[in-house]
């Protein structure tokens, strides 16, 4: 066996060699700076847990799906990428909760929260409806203009679940921005993490198809659908619940009649727009990807599936960063702090770049294991692990410029991310997935290929923009 350092000798190497580095690196970064990566960790870092969690949901639907049946995932994966589109652009629709209510604490309009957080309820439930009886009516008629009418019909009950959860879960989506523009993170987490134990314990029910009620067999695709829905559901009316029995929101009076604030619903509405408009082409074109693998077969489907899963657990960290960016930035922008407007933008984009360039080394050591904990099948496997380390181009990028985009929402320049958005993912990467997928047969690397492409371009000119606007303010302020 190699020899090795005693523990004491390598606490001096320690002591003498690393601390006293770091402690100079961080002696050289400005207090105001330092100041601000604190106040960016302490609002995100139980966002970034809690958005992880959300995705974790999904995660483990997918693990123990997939454990059970290549197919069944499959099934599972054509519904939820249908119920995402909606479920996703709804979320973003409702994002002028956060926005506003950000603002308004910044600027000290107290008064006017409570309305805000009324609308969002109230366009929470109307969408949740709304989208729900589209699904219900139109979802699989339309898998079937796309996919194998075998995997159609294996992915219409779970798609029906899902589509049932939309309105209990949008009222829940509501809360949790609420809560993070009030700096409540924590909150949200125990809910999330809650719910996660909850999915988790359903699933290990569900899944394997030991249940049948009422007539219905649950399995598969259909127990995940079932326990999502289930632990969601609860998740939501437990965070309604501590909203409203909150000391710090009984000054907003969120169950009484709110003042006219006409002004302030329709810049609710327009942050809305713009980021539920946003969010709709990003996630209607990783849907149309999806629908391009099951053009192609099951096998493809599944890879693609866990490809994509990885990587939205992984982009949940800055997402996370982006939500306590936007938190920050609004209240600097309502406060009118031009210089801590800046710093906190790109102290958040360090933030996301570090920690996506330290995915990056990760997943390309250890993608192996990473396919494997997914699956055991041997045709997934090496699909898996190429998508993988193919995938690991756009991760840097695209960790940008989510924090890029929510960083200009906050400040009001809502038509920018919405405009690069569109031409990145819907001009651009959706037609590109087709040819490469599909008309030049590479496959699920085809579409990793179109990914790579649409997120260097939205990263580039969403950090950019914020950047170029930062200069105009200040060019601005010292000629007024």
């Amino acid at each position: 066996m190699p020899p090795s350092y005693p523990r004491q000798a390598l606490s001096v190497i320690t002591k003498s060699a690393i601390e006293p580095g770091m402690k100079r690196l961080i002696a050289r970064i400005e207090p105001q700076t330092r100041a601000a990566f604190a106040a960016l960790f302490a609002l995100s870092w139980p966002v970034i847990a809690s958005r992880v969690g959300v995705m974790l949901m999904a995660l483990m639907d997918t693990i123990v799906v997939g454990q059970h049946s290549s197919a069944e995932l499959g099934y599972l994966t054509l519904s939820q990428s249908l119920y995402w589109v909606p479920a996703l652009t709804s979320m973003g629709l409702l994002m002028g909760v956060q926005v506003k209510t950000s603002h308004f604490l910044g600027s000290g309009d107290l008064h006017r929260i409570g309305a805000v957080f009324q609308r969002g309820m109230g366009y929470a439930l109307t969408l949740g409806i709304g989208f729900m009886l589209v699904l219900l009516v139109g979802g699989a008629p339309f898998l079937g203009l796309i996919v194998k009418p075998d995997m159609v019909e294996g992915a219409r009950v779970p798609l029906i679940i899902f589509a049932c959860s939309m309105p209990l879960f949008l009222p829940g989506a509501v809360g949790t921005q609420f809560l993070e523009a009030l700096g409540r993170t924590r909150d949200t987490l125990i809910a999330t993490l809650i719910a996660n134990a909850l999915n988790v314990v359903l699933l290990l029910l569900l899944v394997p198809g030991r249940v049948t009620i009422f007539g219905i067999h649950f399995e598969g695709a259909i127990g995940a659908a079932t326990a999502t829905l289930t632990a969601r559901a609860l998740q939501s009316i437990g965070l309604l619940i501590h909203i409203l029995r909150l000391k710090e929101t009984r000054p907003f009076d969120l169950m009484g009649r709110q003042a006219p604030d006409h002004h302030g619903a329709v810049e609710q509405r327009h942050v809305g727009y713009a980021t539920g408009a946003a969010y709709f082409i990003e996630v209607a074109a990783f849907a149309g990807m999806t629908m391009f693998a099951g053009h192609i077969g099951e096998i493809e489907v599944a890879s693609w599936t866990v490809v994509l899963n990885y990587a939205s657990v992984v982009f949940m960290v800055p997402m996370g960063l982006s939500a306590g960016c936007s938190v920050l930035v609004g209240r600097a922008f309502g406060a009118g702090d031009l210089d801590a407007l800046a710093r906190t933008g790109r102290v958040s984009f360090i933030s996301a770049a570090l920690f996506m360039a330290a995915v990056v080394v990760f997943t390309a050591l250890l993608s192996g294991v990473i396919a494997r904990f997914y699956s055991h099948d041997e045709a997934l496997l090496p699909t898996i692990q190429a998508g993988l380390l193919l995938s690991c181009l756009f991760f840097i990028p695209d960790g940008l410029q989510v924090v890029a985009a929510q960083a200009l929402r906050a400040r009001k320049d809502v038509l920018a991310p919405t405009i690069i958005h569109y031409v990145s993912y819907g001009a651009i990467m959706l037609p590109l997935g087709f040819v490469f997928c599909l008309a030049l047969g590479w496959g699920v690397a085809g579409l990793i290929w179109a990914v790579v492409v649409a997120s260097l371009i939205s990263g580039t000119f969403q950090t950019a923009r914020f950047l170029w606007l930062d200069r105009r303010a200040v060019v601005n302020s010292t000629t007024a």
